[in-house]
């Protein structure tokens, strides 16, 4: 059966990770709510930051660094749960802040970490070992703030361009925000990667 991988948000981090490493085993690779990288999170300040932060008090203390970098995503919305920035539909938003398995902060290992993967994947030399005919296909929301305003599918879009991608398609949603998949449009978003999908597999 052919491999199609579906990475959303950070998860699109670790697809585009594993295109770099393992891309010839893809039929095609997916991005969703996906972004370049956040603004501050790839700095040698913030490296030092975590660095000293991980050596003094141990990988596995809780860090407030990723709940600084995503502090103001929620500052256009009514902060009724926090998380407004995710979706539209606010009962899909309430699933998420009602989960305890969501909205965590990361340790400092783990963030540290993260940092370091960020600048991997965003090294030309690792950007050109994804196969320049794996299909990939970018979705996002024009109203999510992990883009900036889509500045950084914009960038993202043109790293891609210039590895050479030869098939590389890409959609932004008018007035979607994060989670798409999860969005008041998203039957229109499940139609799109399905007829995506059709055409490549």
């Amino acid at each position: 059966m052919p491999l199609i991988l579906l990475g959303h948000s950070l998860g699109s981090m670790l697809a585009r990770d594993c295109a770099q490493e393992y891309g010839s085993e893809l039929a095609g690779l997916i991005l969703s709510g996906t972004f370049r990288s956040l603004p501050g999170a790839e700095t040698e300040s913030a490296i030092a930051e975590l660095e000293e932060e991980t050596a003094a008090r141990g990988r596995t203390a809780l860090s407030s660094f990723i709940p600084n970098l995503f502090a103001s995503f929620n500052d256009p919305y009514v902060h009724r749960t926090g998380f407004e920035w995710l979706s539209r539909d606010e009962a899909e938003v309430d699933v998420y802040a009602a989960d305890e398995r969501c909205g965590f902060p990361f340790s400092a290992g783990l963030a540290l970490d993260w940092v370091r993967a960020i600048r991997k994947i965003n090294d030309p030399s690792n950007l050109a070992r994804v196969p320049k005919d794996l299909p990939i296909h970018v979705a996002v929301g024009t109203e999510d703030p992990c883009n900036q305003r889509m500045t950084l599918v914009y960038e993202l879009l043109e790293d891609f361009r210039y590895a050479g991608a030869e098939a590389l398609t890409w959609r932004a949603y008018e007035g979607a925000r994060h989670e798409i998949l999860n969005e008041t449009n998203r039957e229109e978003v499940q139609r799109d990667l399905l007829e995506w999908l059709e055409k490549r597999v």
